[in-house]
């Protein structure tokens, strides 16, 4: 369809019956596509200003609405469905046409920018590889989030959110769902969830367990009116949505273990789903880290949850029929259909909407309950509450309120606990709340999942939770990281054994194998051996409460350190109480993995200090501690010299660090620390399970935080130099190789110097003399190759002695490269067991683009006698390889003098504009071309033995309308086609501009012919065009040999040949019959189409040439007679001239479009400068004896591109079109 192809497997034959006419019927055969076209219109139209439509029965009522297309009639059945009636709009855009089917419309429309599509791109990293590597780039340092900004998306939103939502009798919320698009479109939603409902069905007939429990759920949404049945007379709803359903089991829950999810992101027929036509609104609960911090500041805590809670907020029914659904307890029954009424788990918005609504109720009633109502706000993540009190009778008000304020919106808290026993016992103890009494059910030493983190309320501390699947062999990087991914720490507190896990994946992205491979061993060793230990962790106790109350004093001490593989920040809260007692705690922690790229020990302690600088301000704003108590500490010295001084002295990478680190912290909150008393020691180094476990420093901080005085001076001596490293290498310049013109001249050049070395430490009667031995050649030729291989293969080289992978991302990666005995790198191969020459093999590897590279191939191109690419590479590869080979080596072809001269390629550019004759409307034949074809032979009489003698055929084509004239001229003569340009002008009116070529491309003409056209300085050509001049008619010529530039006159006389042929074959005509032959030939030639004919049945009329002749084509059938016919006030020359400017405008419209495309020569191309040399096509020569010639001038066009130029030869100076030039690559060489 239209630039598409597809492929159908079936035909069909159908029937189809009019919907407005039942008597109408027909039969079709069709061919059955997967899909026609994409759904028309593309956008929504507003048919409100259409009045014209009003009283239609229309084919297609919702005309105006995108929609699929189902079936394409072709014109056949078109002409066959067509009825008398039709009716315009006043502005004649918008056309009706009665069909047997209603009436269709058709037309062009003009949409308002409202109705543009808005398309947002997002190009996401997909590769995992790619992912992997964001854990040690430095780019990728972990970003701490600040105050947020709201999108344009979020704030619609929640303008949404603010404008509708609304409040039962009972206080519960009442809410719209926040829609991109009003209504949304998802096609074809009901039968999807009806296959995933069989699916789901097939499921519970293997597992009846299942079954029982998911219909209990069901169940629970029916009797608590959370979904209700889709009455018969609503099913019908085409605005519908369905959504299909399925089970999450999850064992770890104390409530409901099997949770029935709904798939809102099933896509439709049209490939969108309601999710994608949901706004899914700003994040507005409290990060997971900040809230748990701030959880551990009261002495008494408070948890409970909402239960249900995205069932706790109603859906406007307006909206509710977007949340249908299919179920039935029992497959012998009929399908039936629900809706959900409540906020629905698994649609885009449904957790914006419940906290929104949550947060919406603290505002509404929050003067009644002001503790409760700043606790909303501010102590939830999701359904979860995590807050807590200074007193037991605190947080008995605050259970109070909170019940009490939830209440009002239809929300109910379950699952109440403290770590104060005595005001569990309270809550427990209250009358009327026998719901909050069930889920007060807990005992005293059970340890409860709260935000992912396990909690063990009767030691109020946090455990580590290990939960790995059993080991399966074979052990593969996807099965690591699929282990590593479990770990849970959010907060940091394990960090030192989890960076030795990250350190494991960094190793296995370097060892470059696939995901399904199995590990080395030396990375396997190290894992299992890592994985046995993990177990320990659970044995890690985090306290709760940090010591904290109202009147203490507390401090921040963060602590930052960096090693060869990772650099991490720590952070302890120390607090003194009233009394003097000091207390210091673990708070937070953030690591991360060193680049691969070697980076210095003091820059990876600087990105250290970054990261300490964001971790310690983040928790300042959180916990609402002053800058003036925080404290920051590094043992490098190089760190505090560049913080303490201003980023201006420094480097970039350095200078930016330190702007961000003294933007964050003032120099005077840093200090140092020795290294045995750093606690982010032993996150940066790593430490393993068992190690951890006994570290006492990492979850007590070091002890002279529980001093009552710390000392905070400065180093003594602090020095801004980073350490010095002396390495001995040898760099070759470029310069030096680059002076050798080609491999042999190299080779003996260094053999020689290497002699001469030698000599000069061998005694006299040992030095070597006379002519180069192979073995010192080959020599020569290892050192120049070991010098390349080490500047462009330095890494590879020194994992390969190492014997280690090569990274995934090297280039020699597939080549498997191994080192010889003259230490030069070589490709490994897999040939290793053929008989082939050790150099075959295992070739020599070479740079893709060095000068060495360069010299091979020409040394290889000299040697094949200037051979073609592929014999160069045969060539090459018996002894090298070379990266990229056929690149470089097809390079170096096209550059060779020599090839380029035996194979030329002609020039090219982008095609021109047409003349303007060509593309204005003018009166016909006013700017002509014209032309000469034949010979042909005219009889002098009629019968036999007449004689014969040589005629021609004079062509004239009007430039605006393709119209032709034809002439019969007896001879070549100057006066001959005077007499021919006479009668032209005499029926067809003056001729303003004649254009015509330089007659050098007439190959098959006579020879008189050329003389006439040979040149614009010719005799005969100035005596025609001095008369014609005389004439007030201006003479054009195309550039010499450029039959592209003529080609209106050289397609016309094409055609008249074509016609010629087939009507007189081998006879010979007398003048008379001749002129009428042609006569009737250009008759058939003024009736062709000028533009593509289409199936329109009201637009029937094809513009030719003929029409603005004669006002229709020439050859065509005769018409009714309409003299007798009045014209309704208009004068027959007034309709006349309309007709005449309707043509001109179907011209424009149509014939002069089609020039829009440009079918062959649509790119710019390099362009010819003055001074380049190029050989000079001559047809008929072989490219060994062209000329040679230089480029003196160009002639660009009105567009400045150039397609002609003038060439200076040995024969003289003439113009050329590119076309017939070849650019020699001198310039190059």
């Amino acid at each position: 369809m239209g630039e598409h192809e597809t492929t159908s497997k079936a035909m069909v034959i159908m029937e189809l019956q009019s919907r407005v006419d039942s008597n109408f019927r027909i039969k079709v055969e069709a061919f059955v596509l997967k899909t026609i076209t994409a759904p028309l219109p593309t956008c929504k139209i507003d048919p409100s200003s259409w009045i014209e439509l009003e009283g239609l029965v229309l084919a297609d009522p919702e005309y105006h609405t995108p929609s699929h297309i189902d079936m394409l009639l072709g014109v056949g059945i078109y002409n066959q469905i067509l009825l008398e009636g039709i009716k315009r709009s006043p502005e004649g855009e918008l056309l009706a046409q009665a069909t047997s089917l209603g009436w269709i419309l058709s037309g062009q429309i003009t949409m308002t920018a409202q109705s543009a599509h808005k398309i947002k791109v997002l190009h996401c990293c997909s590769n995992d590889n790619d992912l992997l590597k964001r854990f040690w780039e430095l780019e990728a340092e972990p970003e701490i989030k600040k105050e947020k900004m709201f999108t344009d998306e979020e704030k619609r939103c929640e303008e949404i959110f603010n404008k509708t939502t609304t409040r039962d009798d009972e206080g519960r919320y009442i809410v719209r769902l926040p829609l991109k698009n009003d209504p949304p479109q998802v096609d074809g939603s009901k039968e999807i969830s009806e296959r995933r409902f069989y699916t789901l069905e097939n499921k519970f007939n293997k597992n009846k367990n299942l079954k029982d429990k998911y219909t209990e759920v069901m169940k629970e949404y029916i009797d608590l009116n959370h979904m209700e049945l889709v009455q018969k007379e609503h099913l019908d709803n085409p605005l519908a949505i369905y959504l299909p359903h399925h089970a999450v089991i999850r064992e770890d829950k104390d409530t409901t273990k099997v949770r029935v999810v709904y798939d809102a992101s099933c896509k439709g027929k049209n490939n969108m789903s309601l999710n994608d036509n949901l706004l899914i609104g700003p994040t507005l609960q409290p990060e997971l880290r900040h809230l748990v911090m701030r959880w551990r500041i009261p002495p008494i805590c408070l948890t409970a949850d909402i239960g249900k809670m995205y069932r706790q907020v109603k859906i406007s029914d307006l909206d509710v029929d977007f949340q249908r659904i299919i179920w039935r307890d029992n497959v012998e029954t009929e399908m039936k259909h629900y809706r959900m009424l409540r906020v629905t788990f698994g649609t885009a918005s449904a957790p914006y909407l419940a906290v929104k609504a949550l947060q919406q109720l603290a505002l509404d009633e929050g003067d009644s309950y002001p503790m409760a109502a700043k606790r909303v706000l501010t102590d939830y993540y999701m359904d979860d509450l995590l807050t807590g009190c200074q007193t037991k009778e605190e947080g008995l008000r605050i259970f109070h309120e909170m019940n009490e304020l939830l209440s009002k919106g239809g929300f109910e808290l379950m699952k109440w606990t403290s770590n104060c026993e005595e005001l569990v016992e309270s809550m427990k103890g209250e009358k009327g709340k026998g719901d909050v009494q069930e889920g007060l059910k807990i005992k005293s030493d059970e340890t409860l999942k709260i935000v992912g983190l396990t909690w063990d309320r009767s030691e109020d501390s946090f455990r580590y939770a290990v939960n790995l699947p059993k080991l399966e062999q074979p052990v593969t990087k996807r099965k690591i990281i699929s282990d590593i991914s479990r770990f849970y720490d959010p907060l940091g507190w394990v960090g030192p054994s989890i960076i030795k896990s990250k350190v494991i994946i960094q190793r296995l992205w370097l060892a470059g194998i696939e995901w399904d491979e199995a590990v080395p061993k030396s990375i396997l060793d190290e894992w299992l051996a890592y994985r046995e230990e993990l177990k320990l962790l659970e044995t890690i106790n985090i306290p709760r409460w940090v010591h904290t109350n109202a009147d203490d004093s507390v401090e921040l001490h963060g602590f930052c350190d960096a090693s060869n593989s990772a650099y991490a920040a720590v952070i302890y809260i120390r607090v003194i109480d009233s009394s003097g007692a000091i207390n210091v705690s673990l708070l937070t922690a953030k690591t991360k993995v060193a680049p691969v790229k070697q980076v210095s020990i003091p820059r990876l302690e600087l990105c250290g200090a970054v990261l300490l600088s964001r971790l310690i301000l983040e928790t300042a704003r959180v916990l609402g501690i002053e800058k003036r108590n925080i404290r920051a500490w590094t043992d490098s010295t190089v760190v505090l010299a560049w913080i303490n001084n201003h980023p201006s002295r420094w480097k970039v990478f350095v200078a930016n660090r330190v702007s961000e680190i003294q933007s964050n912290l003032d120099s005077h909150n840093w200090s140092h620390i020795s290294s045995k008393e750093n606690a982010a020691d032993a996150a940066s180094r790593g430490l393993s399970p068992q190690e951890l476990v006994k570290n006492s420093i990492w979850f007590n901080g070091p002890d002279f935080l529980r001093n009552s005085t710390i000392n905070y001076e400065k180093p003594k001596e602090v020095t801004t130099n980073l350490e010095k490293v002396k390495s001995h290498c040898a760099v070759v310049g470029d310069g030096i190789w680059e002076r050798f013109s080609s491999l042999t001249r190299m080779k003996r050049v260094i053999a020689y110097c290497k002699r001469f070395i030698n000599n000069l430490s061998s005694e006299p009667n040992k030095r070597k003399r006379g002519y180069l031995t192979t073995q010192e050649l080959t020599e020569a030729q290892n050192v120049c190759i070991k010098q390349y291989q080490a500047i462009h293969f330095k890494e590879e080289i020194l994992l390969v002695k190492q014997k280690s992978n090569l990274p995934k991302g090297s280039k020699l990666r597939s080549l498997n490269p191994v080192m010889d005995a003259d230490e030069i790198l070589r490709v490994g191969g897999r040939l290793e067991l053929s008989g082939l020459s050790r150099n075959q093999k295992h070739p020599i590897l070479i740079p893709k683009k060095c000068h060495l590279t360069n010299l091979i191939i020409a040394d290889a191109h000299k040697n094949t006698l200037h051979g073609g690419p592929q014999l160069m590479i045969c060539y090459i590869q018996v002894k090298y390889w070379i990266l990229g080979a056929k690149q470089s080596v097809r390079s170096y072809f096209r550059k060779c003098l020599t090839c380029a001269k035996n194979s030329p390629n002609t020039q090219t550019q982008l095609m021109g504009q047409l003349p303007a004759a060509r593309v204005t409307p003018i009166r016909p034949f006013k700017c002509s071309g014209v032309d000469y074809a034949g010979p042909i032979q005219i009889r002098t009489a009629k019968g036999r033995g007449h004689k014969s003698h040589k005629g021609y055929i004079c062509l004239f084509v009007c430039m605006a309308t393709k119209a032709i004239h034809l002439e019969v001229v007896t001879d070549l003569s100057s006066q001959g086609f005077l007499q021919a340009f006479k009668r032209f002008v005499s029926r067809r009116g003056h001729c303003s501009d004649l254009w015509s070529d330089n007659a050098t491309n007439f190959t098959g003409a006579a020879n008189e012919l050329k003389r006439l056209f040979l040149t614009e300085n010719g005799s005969m050509l100035q005596e025609v065009a001095e008369s014609v001049a005389n004439n007030d008619c201006n003479w054009h010529f195309i550039p010499a040999r450029s039959p592209n530039f003529g080609g209106l006159w050289e397609a016309g006389v094409k055609s008249v040949k074509y016609h010629l042929k087939r009507v007189i074959g081998q006879s010979t005509l007398t003048f008379e019959e001749m002129s009428t032959v042609l006569a009737q030939v250009e008759a058939c030639l003024n009736s062709r189409p000028l533009s593509v004919i289409r199936g329109d049945s009201d637009d029937i009329m094809v513009l030719t040439p003929g029409h603005f002749l004669v006002g229709e084509p020439i050859v065509t059938p005769p018409d009714q007679n309409y003299e007798s016919h009045t014209v309704s006030s208009l004068r027959r020359w007034q309709f006349t001239q309309r007709m005449l400017q309707d043509f001109w405008k179907k011209w424009s419209q149509e014939y002069l479009t089609k020039f829009l495309h440009r079918y062959k020569w649509s790119s710019v191309q390099p362009q010819p400068k003055v001074g380049d040399v190029v050989l000079v096509k001559e047809d008929g020569l072989p490219p060994c004896r062209w000329l040679y010639g230089r480029v003196i001038e160009t002639h660009p066009g009105k567009d400045n591109l150039v397609r002609v130029i003038t060439l200076k030869t040995k024969n003289g100076t003439f113009k050329r079109p590119i076309s017939k030039v070849c650019l020699l690559p001198i310039a190059t060489e």
